[in-house]
């Protein structure tokens, strides 16, 4: 032995435990609960201002779908969604849930997809504008930038996107 911990040793170590806790549970069921996005309607949102602006264009639009509305749509997804949004969880817990909730999401859409944002991420801006608020020196740091336009953008199914309602180039 090198005298360096292996990697039960650091798996074991309560630093490490408080680091990264993701919920196993949660995240098998992420990755196995059913998404069935309707062609067209898929709509994904990025931080607050998205949020905002997807509830108005689904209040204006009832046949598009959230993640949270196509959750609803199975027992599973159900049970999901409430030990998700009623328990109290870290973020370190659920992160990687979200992530694997998204990244399905954007892999199951067909033809047009709508995304609401931050006008941040769709102008011609020096790039020193792009950093996050809530984080120190990253420029890409939401989960539709990191995970969800990539998967959107490789998707062959995917035909159009468009970012606050305009065509995202």
């Amino acid at each position: 032995m090198n005298g360096r911990p292996t990697e039960i040793d650091m798996a074991s170590s309560p630093q490490h435990r408080l680091r990264f806790t993701t919920d196993i549970n949660l995240l098998k069921a992420a990755s196995s609960v059913p998404l069935f996005p309707p062609k067209d309607k898929v709509v994904l949102y990025a931080e607050d201002e998205g949020i905002r602006l997807a509830t108005d264009f689904i209040a204006k639009n009832p046949s598009y779908v959230r993640l949270d509305e196509l959750l609803s749509q199975t027992t599973e997804g159900r049970a999901l969604w409430s030990a998700l949004t009623t328990r109290s969880h870290t973020w370190s817990d659920i992160e990687e849930v979200w992530w694997e909730l998204s990244w399905r999401l954007a892999r199951a859409a067909k033809g047009k997809v709508n995304v609401f944002g931050p006008k941040r991420l769709a102008e011609e801006r020096p790039l020193e504008e792009f950093r996050h608020k809530y984080s120190t020196g990253s420029f890409a740091n939401t989960v539709f930038e990191k995970v969800e336009l990539p998967e959107l953008e490789a998707n062959p199914h995917v035909t159009e996107i468009y970012y606050n309602g305009n065509r995202f180039a």
